[in-house]
């Protein structure tokens, strides 16, 4: 994506020219082998730590950690950055890129929603907003591994609009996501509900430009199949329900040249509901319907406009889609709200030709104290499944939020507890005219270094990046 300020070169940070190949260089987590597919579910209440984890015990103020684990913080919100803006608050997806020398830099989303208490509805700087009434956007970091500290940070994407999730290309940048479709009629310059491209070595906001190929609709995720160019995308708007896309692009790697915008559906069961009635392990044959109009007019009114496209060609139903990761040739996602028990499901698709593949549900949760509704994903290193939950842990009434490991043997694992208190009621401007402390709620973006030593994850509110060591190869 050329902007005024840069060009995506071939050099550092794993940047690739025109087109795709397997083996190239890209985010610094690019993978593992396939998990599989049919792995059971743990049944409630069972032991969710294995031998040598441990249970887990406060590391520090924010976080409760197995034994021999440990964290370091940084990008906490509101300090300055090297652009001396603030770190902006509500931090979320986020994507690592190696920048050598034991040095890596973060792409990180401000998943910023305008009604917080403190939010002007402005941009969070100066330069190349897209919308001067818009909030949100993504920072860059870099961060040094072995010092355990940060070098830089400064912001990347400005003017957009409740950027939550995203994804990391493999020619080397980050697929920022709205989660809204307000526009004009919402008092804003210009339409939302867009997928936005960042590339990692940009030093200042880059020239913001809507997708507008790849849908308008309220995003989560575009992961990228590295073999075919093909983005597949999630969506969390939950009324009437979900789709799971895909976009085909005109040229592999340069998704502003355009492509077609698709959506799942159960091949001989047309608008098959995936949401309740599911079985762990069950292989269902799929295709894809094509979207006429991805970036419909009544988009604003209708945040389920490009859903009903697919939905009247036979496109399945999803409840909450969320994380997502491609990794061993096949796209692992979770729907966040779907299940019998409402908790959640986490599902693998593996393409099987250009138009044909197999949807398959890998876990789905019957217990909140074992999983409770995951949110974001990374697939790490040791095969298993990180799932960031976004349960009851915002509740007033009490909660907890956790990171959880689904491992290869269907086992869930905790890996982390967010354990400082937080009520999201301080954060509704009607009760409090200020923010409330870090807590409870969210954890979000978590990604793997390369060597799988480190673990990027954030704590959604305030705002803070935390970076997790420890004998992660113990995990099974």
């Amino acid at each position: 994506m050329a902007t005024r300020r840069q060009v995506l070169t071939a050099t550092g940070l794993g940047l690739l020219g025109a087109g795709l190949a397997p083996g190239l260089a890209g985010p610094a987590w690019a993978g593992s082998p396939a998990t599989s597919p049919g792995s059971s579910a743990a049944p409630a209440g069972s032991g969710a730590t294995p031998v040598g984890l441990g249970a887990l015990r406060p590391a520090g103020a924010e976080l409760a950690l197995p034994p021999g684990f440990h964290y370091t913080s940084f990008g906490r919100a509101g300090m300055p950055m090297s652009d001396g803006l603030p770190t902006p608050i509500a931090h979320d997806g986020q994507a690592l890129f190696d920048d050598g020398g034991g040095t890596v830099v973060l792409l990180r989303n401000h998943e910023i929603d305008p009604d917080l208490p403190g939010v002007q509805r402005r941009a969070l700087g100066p330069g190349e907003a897209y919308d001067r009434a818009a909030p949100a956007g993504v920072t860059r970091s870099r961060y040094d591994l072995a010092a355990g500290r940060l070098r830089e940070s400064r912001l990347v994407l400005n003017g957009t609009l409740e950027n939550c999730n995203g994804s990391p290309t493999p020619w080397g940048t980050w697929l920022s996501c709205e989660e809204t479709t307000d526009g004009t009629t919402a008092g804003y310059e210009r339409p939302h509900g867009h997928v936005f491209e960042v590339p990692a070595n940009a030093r200042g906001p880059v020239l913001p430009l809507p997708l507008r190929a790849m849908g308008r609709f309220e995003h989560e995720c575009a992961p990228v199949d590295p073999v075919t160019g093909i983005v597949y995308l999630t969506e969390d708007n939950g009324d009437p329900g979900d789709g799971l896309y895909r976009f085909l692009p005109n040229r592999p790697g340069r998704l502003a040249a355009g492509g077609r915008l698709q959506m799942l559906a159960v091949r001989g069961e047309p608008t098959y509901d995936t949401a309740t009635g599911q079985r762990v392990g069950e292989r269902l044959p799929v295709t894809w319907v094509d979207i006429d109009h991805p970036d419909p007019s009544d988009a604003e009114s209708n945040p389920g406009s490009v859903y009903s496209q697919g939905r009247a060609r036979g496109g399945a139903r999803f409840l909450g889609l969320e994380g997502a990761d491609w990794a061993g040739g096949q796209l692992t996602f979770v729907a966040s709200e779907a299940g019998d028990a409402e908790e959640g499901q986490v599902w693998t698709y593996r393409p099987t030709g250009l138009h044909s593949g197999v949807l398959t549900l890998r876990y789905e949760s019957r217990d909140g104290g074992v999983l409770d509704q995951p949110d974001g994903l990374t697939v790490g290193p040791h095969g298993g499944v990180v799932l960031c939950e976004d349960g009851d842990g915002e509740d007033d009434a009490g909660g907890d939020n956790y990171l959880r490991l689904l491992t290869t043997a269907g086992r869930i694992v905790d890996l982390a507890k967010v354990i400082a208190p937080l009520d999201l009621h301080h954060w509704n401007a009607e009760d409090f005219p200020t923010p409330g402390p870090v807590g409870a709620s969210e954890t979000a973006g978590a990604r793997f270094t390369a060597d799988g030593r480190h673990l990027f994850v954030n704590i959604q509110y305030p705002g803070l990046t935390c970076v997790i060591t420890g004998p992660w190869g113990t995990l099974v």
